[in-house]
């Protein structure tokens, strides 16, 4: 039977660079920045488009309205980010989202990366008290969307009465829910309610590993999970160039920049991870493998890095593991988008078959085969 795989790509509202950590090769954040990415992004063959929320970016609600305003197909992952909009106001907001885009949402259950971050804008909840108040809000969003009657919300963190969100969203019974995050927490949250669970680059045994214990734990809730991948992504015509590539895009980074990075996020298992990863000798984390780009920022910093027949190998790697979506990124992002789908995405669909942009997938191949 022929797999089928989704193909996401990353909006950095924060600005773009050709080298991270040096200020002079970046470009700012700006409608055209973010409407040119998204539009190479879903010309290229990619079906959504991931935004992030961090204090340095655009905020995200509104960055998704406009740039999905300036495109015809691709899907917006948009961020829940619970504890800050009542739950049901966030239940209207995606809902309307989901309505006047023709059911072009998915949305991303986030609880934001550290107490600091959280302090300023106002919120005080520890780690694993945050991720109640996600699990509070998730439920009180599926029933807003799927209820047609009123009804009242007694919880933990929230009281409402009366509750009557309309619209509905477009998708039944709702927008597909995605998150991330390697904690107790998150585990228990995703196993409840997620429906694609999105790990950040590891070596393809530990994604393995990371699939079965997380479909052990739906399936105790009887319920079935996808998986996706959160990867970086350098491919060139040949292995020496991607290498090269690589290099120079942390060759610029400071000491004092390097440093910075590693006192963000700690309460973060996901980016723990990433830390450790980015210990590996000669920063090769597996073969095609590079935890560079985890030395000089914070968040997802594993990247394939190789020719077009390597990358598209170590994806297969990753299907095999049982991942079925992979939301990529690559500096500059317009042109590593446009690169992607040019030199890999044909050798994808050899070999799987591809989710297209506003739905359908394309045919599925002949012979399963020709990816290395």
């Amino acid at each position: 039977m022929t797999r089928e795989i989704d193909l996401g790509w990353f909006i950095p509202t924060m600005g773009d660079t050709s080298r991270l950590g040096d200020p002079t090769a970046s470009t700012p954040p700006s409608l055209e920045l973010f409407t040119h990415i998204a539009r190479t992004a879903e010309e290229a063959g990619f079906t959504y488009l991931l935004v992030p929320v961090m204090p340095e970016c655009h905020e995200a609600y509104i960055s998704c309205a406009m740039v999905c305003a300036q495109t015809s197909t691709i899907d917006m992952l948009v961020a829940a980010r619970a504890g800050f909009i009542a739950p049901t106001v966030m239940a209207k907001m995606l809902a309307t989202f989901d309505q006047l885009s023709g059911g072009r949402l998915r949305v991303n259950l986030i609880t934001g990366g550290d107490s600091a971050e959280m302090a300023a804008d106002g919120m005080f909840h520890d780690h694993d008290e945050r991720y109640a108040v996600l699990t509070e809000t998730v439920e009180i969003l599926k029933d807003a969307w799927t209820r047609d009657e009123p009804f009242d919300v007694d919880g933990t963190y929230f009281t409402a009465r009366g509750v009557d969100v309309r619209p509905k969203p477009v998708q039944s019974p709702h927008p597909p829910l995605y998150l991330g995050g390697m904690s107790p927490a998150a585990r228990e949250l995703c196993a409840a309610h997620a429906d694609v669970h999105l790990f950040w680059g590891d070596t393809p045994a530990n994604i393995a590993s990371h699939v079965q214990d997380m479909t052990a734990r739906a399936a105790g809730k009887g319920r079935t999970l996808d998986f996706g991948m959160r990867l970086q992504v350098i491919v060139r015509e040949t292995e020496e160039q991607a290498w090269a590539a690589a290099r120079e895009l942390i060759s610029h980074a400071s000491a004092e920049h390097r440093e910075s990075v590693k006192g963000r996020w700690n309460e973060s298992r996901a980016n723990d991870r990433m830390k450790e990863l980015a210990q590996a000798e000669g920063l090769r984390v597996d073969e095609h493998l590079w935890s560079g780009i985890a030395t000089v920022r914070h968040g997802a910093g594993i990247a394939i890095v190789g020719d077009p027949q390597q990358v598209a190998g170590k994806i297969a790697e990753f299907v095999d593991a049982g991942c079925s979506s992979f939301c990529l990124s690559g500096y500059p992002h317009a042109e590593e988008a446009e690169r992607f789908g040019g030199l890999v995405m044909p050798l994808l669909r050899e070999r799987f078959s591809l989710r297209l942009p506003g739905g359908g997938t394309t045919p599925a191949p002949a012979l399963a085969g020709a990816v290395a």
